[in-house]
């Protein structure tokens, strides 16, 4: 029996409070001392020292016990980590076994090793992140069927834990049905359809999205890349200046405000966002951009300056390569232009363009590759045109980023 430290109620043990008055119970019990002044109310007395001593022994238990608990769990971390030695120092051997044999590469092995970790671990991580928004829709929601919107979302979650994307994103689409003001699953569901390809019904669903959550950052840039490629330019400015304004330093926006501009002849204004893309990714491909850029604005010495920068960095780069010879040729440096346009065929010998270089007796007969659209020609493609290693550089930008995170919870915040 534990009698409460506030008014006396006698309590069982196996209470952490007291069941008349609340108060949190101590390990205070009605000793032969006690009950010689008087019972429960000789607690208040000097003989309390007792009941203290009780209560330390008690705790002094409750140690050893969790003392006891942690020798044992170190002792099957111990048994653990020296099975884990033992298999490790196994497979090395086999491994140096079969690789003195010739049978396996030690290098070729160790990198499938760390490519299959993290793999794993990257697997793990976009599962997580897949079940935070799966968690964030579910706080947006605001209609009136829960139950139903919960299984919809459950069982198109499902499908794409199976790889059944085009079937699972049928269910999201009817839960958005049920509650149409879910920015949250309208982003979700275009920026799946952005991923494989599908602008129109990406551009209906984020569009939907930014309406609620105008401080959507990635939803703001992939639309900047939808109107862009589908000729809606003033539109596509818009989105990405908007983009800017929540993120300055974001290399999606300025890298297609850049191609956008371009495309309009306004050079020295694309420079500007291109040069400050090229500064957030110093990367072989954006390299080659800012060069053609220049190379386009007729400023030919700072043009070599960035694609010989890019070569330095990818010397397979061959549409650097051939602009570099093109730029010699028209030079009159024959035997550099030669060496230049021989190495690009040598990388990518399918592209005609080099082979008619090589064969080529007067500049005039040579034309830059093409990289950027011409608005006046056509306003279509005019973000993702020219080399797939650009598309790739923008696409793996944004698709790569946190969907949404912070900038949603923010938004969730103001509601």
């Amino acid at each position: 029996m534990i009698f409460c430290q506030k008014c006396t109620h006698p309590n069982p043990y196996n209470r952490e409070t007291c069941s008349a008055c609340g108060t949190r119970l101590m390990l205070i019990t009605n000793t032969r001392t006690a009950a010689a002044y008087g019972g429960v109310e000789s607690l208040l007395r000097p003989t309390i020292e007792e009941h203290f001593l009780e209560r330390i022994s008690a705790l002094e238990t409750s140690l050893q016990q969790a003392h006891e608990r942690l020798e044992i769990m170190l002792d099957l971390v111990h048994r653990q980590a020296t099975s884990g030695l033992y298999d490790h120092a196994r497979l090395e051997a086999l491994v140096e076994h079969l690789s003195e044999r010739g049978a396996v590469e030690d290098g070729t092995l160790e990198t499938l090793w760390r490519d299959r970790v993290a793999e794993h671990y990257e697997g793990t991580s976009e599962q997580e992140r897949f079940e935070q928004r799966l968690e964030r829709m579910l706080m947006a929601f605001s209609g009136e069927n829960f139950d139903l919107f919960t299984r919809l979302l459950d069982t198109g979650a499902d499908l794409f834990a199976e790889g059944n994307c085009k079937k699972g994103i049928r269910y999201f689409e009817k839960a958005l049905l049920l509650d149409p003001s879910n920015a949250v699953l309208a982003f979700f569901i275009g920026e799946h359809f952005f991923r494989i390809n599908k602008p129109v019904l990406a551009r209906a669903y984020l569009e939907r999205a930014v309406e609620r959550q105008p401080e959507n950052y990635l939803a703001m840039s992939m639309l900047g890349v939808i109107c862009g490629d589908d000729g809606d330019l003033m539109s596509a400015k818009r989105y990405l200046n908007r983009a800017l304004k929540i993120r300055k330093n974001s290399f999606t926006a300025h890298y297609v405000l850049g191609r956008i501009l371009v495309s309009e002849g306004k050079l020295r204004e694309a420079l500007t966002h291109l040069k400050r893309a090229l500064a957030l990714k110093p990367t072989p491909e954006m390299y080659y951009l800012v060069g053609r850029a220049y190379l386009e604005y007729g400023r030919t010495e700072i043009a070599v300056r960035h694609l010989r920068r890019c070569i330095e960095l990818d010397p397979k780069f061959d549409a650097a390569l051939y602009h570099l010879g093109l730029i010699y040729f028209k030079q009159d440096d024959l035997l550099m232009a030669r060496e230049h346009f021989q190495a690009a065929y040598e990388i990518n010998p399918r592209e005609p363009r080099y082979r008619v270089a090589l064969r080529a007796r007067k500049a005039g007969q040579l034309a830059p590759l093409p990289v950027f659209g011409r608005a006046a020609v056509s306003s279509r493609k005019v973000v993702t045109s020219g080399d797939v290693r650009l598309i790739e550089l923008l696409r793996s930008d944004l698709l790569d980023s946190q969907p949404a995170g912070n900038d949603l919870r923010k938004d969730q915040k103001r509601e």
